[in-house]
Order: C-alpha cells, then structure tokens, then sequence
C-alpha cells in the first residue's frame, strides 16, 4: 500500500488532554516543531489515527489540523532553526 505524508499541528486548550494526544501523536510522527508533527502513513490507517486523536480532543475547543503533503525532500526551510531537531541540511535537504 502506498503511503502518504502528512503534517499535523494542534491547539489544545486542555493541559491533560494535550499530554494525551502528544504521547499519542509522538509514537507516530516526527517533532520538527512544538505542536507540529510529520510522517507518512497509508490512508486507511492513518482514518482509524484520526478516529483515535478525535477520542482525545474536544471538537469546540481544540484545533487539530491535517494536512496532506509532499515529502520532504521537496521541501527546504529558511530563517532560524532549532539544532535539537534536525530534518533538513543546510541546503535544505531532508537529513533523516
């Protein structure tokens, strides 16, 4: 099956319910910003991923966006970076 690459970021407005979905998320994805997380997975599981992030959220209060997107090779990142996470190199190539 193929996979597709995602990025999920969040706004949670609960400090319990953003540690759960956090450990959630962290088992998953990779971290290259503070509420922002990056992988790929194939469509059918990441379905029953979201089902399960939906059981941690509160609809009306919390954000959580999903975004289908290229990989990152294809991507390059300007400005300050963190040197805790690395993903890209200095010519913006992915370093995982």
């Amino acid at each position: 099956m193929k996979k597709t690459y995602f990025i999920i970021a969040y706004d949670i407005s609960e400090k319990n319910r953003l540690q759960r979905l956090q450990r959630l998320i962290s088992n998953q994805f990779l971290q290259p910003q503070y509420s922002v997380y990056y992988g790929r997975m194939t469509t059918k599981r990441m379905d029953n991923f979201i089902i399960a992030m939906q059981r941690v959220i509160h609809p009306n209060d919390d954000d959580l966006p999903i975004y289908k997107v290229e990989p990152l090779e294809k991507s390059f990142a300007i400005g300050k970076r963190d040197d805790d996470i690395i993903l890209f190199s200095d010519i913006g190539e992915i370093t995982l």
